[in-house]
């Protein structure tokens, strides 16, 4: 049997499962007994245009199989009741002829690199991957951050011969500017410093001291981790941020996670918490949604807790890996949010006007609404089963489970892979890197749809 992704085939209108594949025709697999089509349409996938070939077949010779099907009827039949037919057809045509043939060759020569070869051999062979640089990593994060933000690059500072009118209208606060407070040393350094100072320390750590984001105070802060719900400030912690917040005269979003079962409880007597706090000091807050049970927390909240859309919940296709995929990358720049009676639906059930988004790599055609776009790092897998925990504590990132009582092994580790991948482990989730935007402002006016008109740096 060819695997389903490389081969399909359709009759008339009716998707057929093809069982067996040859130069004179093919059989498939039904549940009823069918009169015979008109024709037929098989799709060949090319791996090297990433895309299918299709056949037309109308002239054809269809036929039941004869001997096997009361045979496999009787033998399916004791398994679990259940019955199927089986077709043979016999095709004399000259392009379908070549398409098994070079389907044939395509898959054989994948196998042989699959048992031969290790992963990066069989994608260097088949999408020119450059294996030999999985060999290249660098000795810790700082040295990791050092090598993409710092160094002797150029392009992460200002450019004199870059296009200045979106960096001026950007430093004149034509879009909003946050930052994340995302972990447990970032809230205590926080709160321990003033804002100018723990700005200056903020900026020189990641090395970004002369990018141009860093020419202007940002307006909001985010608290909280989109990805880990055990990065959450602790009670005490998160009204202390936020009482400083307000005396500092900046806007507060409260980013969630995931919600578990055990967590509901305490979510909700938390928001009504900070719904009071706003209450009493006449202020909104926003709150990034990344679970559905969330949304359904908030009903009867929202006059001061203003929903938003999180990044768990836009999905999108990301990966460091893109680059090396063939195909066409422009069916990936929209996703659910571009349909309106979706948006429409967020925003008369549930009050959600605002969508984060993250750059990652390529160009995104964003909504009308209100868009927050994340960088210079974008999440491209989570797991509530911490890997880089089962690494710390067994030795073997396979062997995860629920932290119930986290140590915190984040704030001292991350997983490193090879350099070129521009990606890193954090905490319970991998990420890449997308400087795109950081290096270069001009690359706004790229950006498809309606512009973002926040900037999140998640460093």
């Amino acid at each position: 049997m060819i695997p389903f992704g490389l081969l399909s085939g359709f009759m008339d209108s009716k998707e057929i499962r093809i069982t067996e594949l040859g130069e004179d025709g093919f059989r498939f697999r039904l549940t009823e007994e069918c009169p015979e089509p008109e024709q037929f349409r098989i799709c060949f996938y090319d791996m090297k245009k990433a895309g299918y070939r299709k056949v037309e077949i109308r002239k054809f010779e269809m036929n039941a199989v004869a001997g096997t099907l009361e045979a496999e009827e009787r033998c399916v039949q004791e398994n679990d009741g259940s019955f199927f037919r089986e077709y043979s057809v016999r095709v004399e045509q000259k392009d379908y002829v070549q398409e098994v043939q070079r389907l044939a060759g395509e898959y054989s020569r994948y196998i042989r690199l699959k048992l031969d070869g290790d992963d990066g051999e069989l994608a260097k062979t088949l999408t020119g991957y450059p294996a030999e640089l999985d060999e290249v990593h660098c000795e810790s994060l700082e040295e990791q951050k050092k090598l993409w933000f710092g160094g002797n690059s150029s392009s992460v500072r200002r450019n004199p011969d870059a296009d200045q009118s979106v960096e001026e209208s950007f430093l004149d606060k034509g879009t909003e500017l946050a930052l994340e407070l995302n972990g447990p040393s970032l809230y205590e350094e926080y709160l321990c410093q003033p804002l100018q100072d723990f700005l200056a320390s903020y900026w020189q750590k990641n090395y970004l001291t002369h990018s141009w984001l860093a020419g202007r105070t940002p307006e909001r802060f985010y608290i909280g981790n989109q990805f880990c719900h055990n990065l959450f400030p602790t009670e005490n912690q998160l009204f202390s941020i936020m009482d400083k917040m307000r005396s500092e005269d900046l806007e507060v979003t409260l980013a969630f996670s995931y919600i578990r079962e055990f967590m509901l409880s305490s979510v909700e007597k938390l928001l009504e918490k900070v719904d009071n706090w706003c209450c009493v000091h006449g202020v909104n807050v926003e709150i990034v949604v990344n679970d559905w049970a969330m949304v359904e927390i908030l009903r009867g909240k929202t006059s001061h807790l203003s929903p938003v859309f999180g990044t768990l919940l836009n999905k999108c296709k990301k990966d460091p890996r893109m680059k090396y995929k063939s195909g066409d990358i422009s069916l990936f720049q929209r996703n659910s949010l571009n349909a309106k009676f979706y948006r429409d639906f967020l925003a008369k059930e549930f009050h959600i006007h605002r969508y984060e988004w993250e750059s990652c790599g390529y160009p995104q055609e964003f909504p009308p609404g209100k868009n927050s776009i994340h960088l210079p790092f974008y999440q491209t897998n989570t797991s509530q089963y911490c890997p880089l925990y089962a690494l710390c504590t067994t030795g073997d990132r396979g062997m995860q489970q629920l932290a119930e009582h986290c140590p915190k092994f984040c704030e001292k580790y991350s997983l490193l892979y090879p350099e070129h991948l521009h990606m890193i482990g954090r905490y319970n989730s991998l990420f890449g890197v997308d400087k795109t935007l950081l290096e270069s402002p001009e690359m706004w006016k790229k950006i498809k749809g309606i512009k973002p008109d926040r900037i999140v740096v998640n460093l």
